[in-house]
């Protein structure tokens, strides 16, 4: 079998991919293309969506990201909710920074963690049945499974 020597791609956000002999994938120095989800209920009325920026090996890729994140009420994230969460909807104490809002308890511009972690603390006494979204390294958009009665404490 011929030995090559590695090659330099990049993925569709940019990301440095190394491919070595065999084809076989070479962690380069960020390869974060997506983003992914964990929803567990919080106190009276809250969810906790934690929204983890991954490599391709689907490990949090350690670094700060900025990422925009918003509610719809759509399973493909096309649009803004129309409902409006009855309490905050926020980082989660110590889970990350919220830089700016663009619409007030429907989207916002956040900073992770330096593990890639970001926790959205929603607080709503109706329960709405919202998908979270967020915008990934590549600028696609990233959803979340259907926010659900037990989604919230």
């Amino acid at each position: 079998m011929a030995n090559y020597a590695p090659k330099i791609y990049k993925d569709n956000g940019g990301n440095r991919m190394t491919f070595g002999a065999g084809s076989s994938l070479v962690k380069g120095d960020s390869t974060s293309n997506k983003v992914k989800f964990s929803i567990a209920s919080g106190s009276s009325n809250i969810s906790n969506v934690t929204i983890t920026v991954a490599d391709l090996d689907d490990t949090a890729a350690a670094a700060v990201h900025h990422l925009d994140v918003w509610l719809s009420d759509a399973a493909s994230g096309a649009g803004l909710t129309g409902t409006t969460a009855s309490g905050t909807v926020t980082n989660k104490s110590a889970s990350g920074v919220v830089l700016s809002t663009y619409t007030a308890k429907k989207a916002l511009r956040v900073q992770t963690l330096a593990t890639g972690v970001f926790t959205l603390e929603i607080t709503d006494t109706a329960k709405s049945g919202f998908y979270v979204c967020a915008a990934g390294p590549d600028g696609r958009a990233f959803v979340s499974s259907q926010l659900v009665t037990g989604s919230y404490g």
